[in-house]
């Protein structure tokens, strides 16, 4: 639980505020785009993006610009980067810092080092660059934290080279540890070259992980091969370590060292039984030896796959667990099946902090509880990984964002055949229908001690003009949809954001996805029209929250323009990159495509507009009753306006503030500004012209108002919030 400060009533509307859906484009004609969200403890949300130029930004409206030295984005288009400052009701934009132009093409992802509901950490951003040499996606750390302080730049970046489309450019696979460490994917997949996981200290230093495979030394040398301990020069002598995401028959990586690992039978996580200590071994005939001799990449495995003609393996996703520093990684391989059909297969392993293998899990069975032993013969990929937090790490649980591509009798694990759960119910159990050639997505929660698989669920819209539809759900929030395990309808082709996936305090499930007839719930922003009503559908993306065991919805609304339910047109076009889970509700930001309708917007901020022009980008605060938790705030005060952003009658910013802040008044008035407590007690009067600083040097941290008292008499008062 947060502790909350009681203040006067007058100084908060937040009753008002909790029943206010906020819906808006931002920006003028410059390709804006809003990429990812967080709120950090003082109550402030920022937005990372990018845009043209920062010219729809309001004058008055403070901005700073990051240092970025370092940054490889020599074939860049002249984007600006930037992080917008908002305040806790996302009526007020702050403040916007931003990389000078051309500094990177976007900042795509931001993270914290804190656990969520603990104070703000350090703030790492990532963002896509373009450059002949070193281009792909830069990591970053601000040199502040916005709470402690506004950043000046970053304290050093990474430049993460990356082969264009492929998928460590497309999915930016990195995190943050609570130690300050990030662990990122390199390189390229299912290729030729070169693709790996490395990780980088605190500092931004290349870092040494004592049970990986592969080690650099220092002042440069062969490749060690083989635990770090093992070095002649010892650890100390290594400059830094890999996971080499490409089969050799020297460095082994992911494969079992002996004989005795390589013909271990391990439970699967879900009743079942595998072959192999680590998850490769279902590609060859033997184990593999680091740096030793007679060593192949002969197969097949012992359920018939094979490795196939590329050489590099697809790096897709990391997560790190802020409490222990354990690493979770997901990646697939591509395979061939024992017909010599290509095949993809996935695995996510974990990791100690250290690097020594906990456990792996394929999300499929190899060998049945039956004692069959099956392929798999859909493509499958892992998108997102996300920690739940809800729980202390003994008993605490990894969620998974999986997808299949095809179905066959063995494919991703169904939600009410799970084994160490016997009676567990996904909202939807299993793939449906007779389409094949589409991709449909999974969540899955397994341990994290273990990798047991807990819970599970198919995440498959509706085709559009499906039949063998299901009872409509009993459940009021479900607004008389079709139960998705009743029946036999037709799924389509259904996308969950790539590394994407948050968890909310609760430990309910907070996704971003794509679908066709989507099922939305009764307390829905915008909704789908369901199948019995008539009217067709459209693509659309969708925010979504799961409950804990992933057996019902607590949310589902769509952000999509408002199409034409006779001709479909109008719609596919707001695409939804980023969110947040708040106390009251989820924040999810993303673009427009600059065609089709418009989307519904609602209680627009002067900081925003209601219509579109061009690829500008979106913003939504979208709240529920049934979302609302204290435990998802990490706010100790809020930092709500008092008014909402177009009646505000001047600008204080930053807002919370430190030491000193700007009061900007509209159109250069003049007046007197005088500062109160909470109890009404006056503490300074100073005489303000357009733009004014104000020492907040003198005064203790805690919530005053500042009254600007104009040429014609009248007085108009703002919140402020000093740290």
């Amino acid at each position: 639980m947060r502790n909350l400060l009681l203040l006067p009533a007058f100084l908060f509307t937040l009753g008002s505020l909790a029943q206010n859906n906020v819906v808006t484009y931002a920006g003028g004609a410059g390709n804006e785009v809003f990429n990812d969200v967080v709120q950090i403890s003082d109550g402030r949300i920022l937005v990372v993006g990018a845009a043209d130029d920062l010219s729809w930004v309001d004058g008055n409206v403070p901005q700073f610009t990051l240092t970025a030295t370092g940054i490889a984005n020599g074939l860049g288009t002249n984007k600006v980067p930037f992080v917008l400052v908002l305040d806790s009701s996302a009526q007020t934009l702050l403040s916007v810092h931003h990389l000078p132009a051309n500094t990177a093409e976007d900042l795509r992802f931001i993270k914290l080092t804190n656990p969520p509901g603990a104070p703000t950490g350090d703030i790492y951003l990532s963002g896509t660059t373009e450059d002949a040499n070193n281009g792909g996606y830069f990591i970053g750390k601000l040199d502040n934290n916005f709470v402690n302080g506004d950043p000046s730049g970053f304290a050093w970046v990474i430049n993460v080279k990356c082969a264009a489309g492929e998928y460590p450019k497309i999915y930016q696979p990195w995190d943050v540890g609570g130690d300050g460490k990030v662990v990122y994917g390199f390189g390229d997949s299912h290729s030729y070259n070169w693709s790996a996981f490395y990780r980088n200290d605190a500092d931004g230093e290349p870092d040494v992980v004592p049970h990986w495979r592969i080690h650099w030394p220092i002042g440069g040398g062969a490749e060690h091969r083989g635990e770090a301990a093992t070095f002649a020069g010892g650890i100390g002598g290594l400059d830094y370590s890999g996971i080499v995401l490409k089969r050799d028959a020297s460095r082994c990586e992911l494969r079992s060292p002996t004989a005795t690992e390589y013909n271990a039978w391990l439970p699967d996580g879900n009743g079942g039984t595998k072959k192999g200590t680590w998850p490769l071994d279902i590609l060859y005939d033997a184990e593999c030896l680091p740096g030793g001799t007679g060593n192949t990449t002969d197969g097949p495995g012992y359920t018939g796959y094979s490795g196939s003609a590329t050489f590099t393996h697809g790096p897709q996703s990391v997560c790190i667990d802020r409490r222990t520093n354990a690493m979770y990684i997901g990646f697939n391989t591509k395979s061939v099946l024992p017909g010599g059909l290509p095949d993809f297969e996935p695995a996510v392993m974990a990791m100690d902090a250290d690097g020594a293998l906990l456990w792996w899990s394929r999300l499929y069975h190899e060998v049945t509880p039956q004692g069959d032993t099956v392929n798999s013969s859909p493509d499958q990929y892992i998108d997102a990984l996300a920690i739940d937090y809800s729980q202390p790490p003994a008993s605490g649980m990894l969620v998974v964002n999986a997808r299949c591509h095809g179905n066959n009798v063995e494919n991703l694990w169904e939600g009410n055949t799970i084994a160490a759960n016997p009676g567990a119910g996904g909202f939807q159990n299993q793939f449906t229908g007779t389409n094949g050639n589409i991709h449909i997505s999974w969540l899955g929660k397994l341990k994290l001690n273990d990798g047991t698989l807990m819970h599970s669920t198919y995440v498959a819209e509706y085709g559009e003009g499906t039949g063998s539809l299901g009872a409509p759900l009993a459940d009021p929030n479900l607004d008389g949809w079709p139960d998705p395990n009743g029946g036999w309808p037709n799924v389509n082709t259904t996308y969950l954001g790539k590394n994407n996936l948050k968890v909310t305090a609760d430990g309910s499930v907070l996704a971003l996805g794509k679908g066709r007839r989507t099922i939305t719930t009764s307390n829905a922003y915008q909704k789908m029209v369901k199948p019995a009503n008539g009217g067709l559908s459209t693509w659309n993306d969708f925010v979504r929250v799961y409950t804990p065991d992933l057996s019902n919805l607590k949310y589902s609304s769509l952000l999509v323009g408002q199409w034409d339910t006779l001709t479909q047109a109008g719609g596919d076009n707001v695409k939804l990159l980023g969110s947040f889970k708040t106390k009251s509700g989820v924040i999810v930001v993303g673009r427009h495509t600059a065609s089709g309708a418009e989307m519904p917007v609602s209680a627009v901020p002067a900081w925003g507009t209601s219509t579109f022009n061009n690829g500008r980008a979106v913003f939504a605060y979208l709240r529920a009753t049934n979302l609302f938790d204290a435990n998802d705030d990490p706010v100790d005060i809020s930092t709500a306006i008092l008014t909402p952003v177009r009646s505000a009658p001047f600008t204080i910013a930053p807002n919370p503030a430190r030491n000193e802040t700007w009061v900007i008044l509209p159109d250069g008035a003049t007046g007197t500004l005088f500062l109160r407590d909470a109890s009404g007690r006056l503490l300074m009067t100073q005489a303000v012209n357009g733009r004014s600083q104000l020492d907040l040097s003198a005064v203790k941290p805690r919530t005053y108002v500042v009254t600007w008292q104009g040429a014609d008499g009248e007085q108009r008062s703002v919140p402020l919030m000093v740290l």
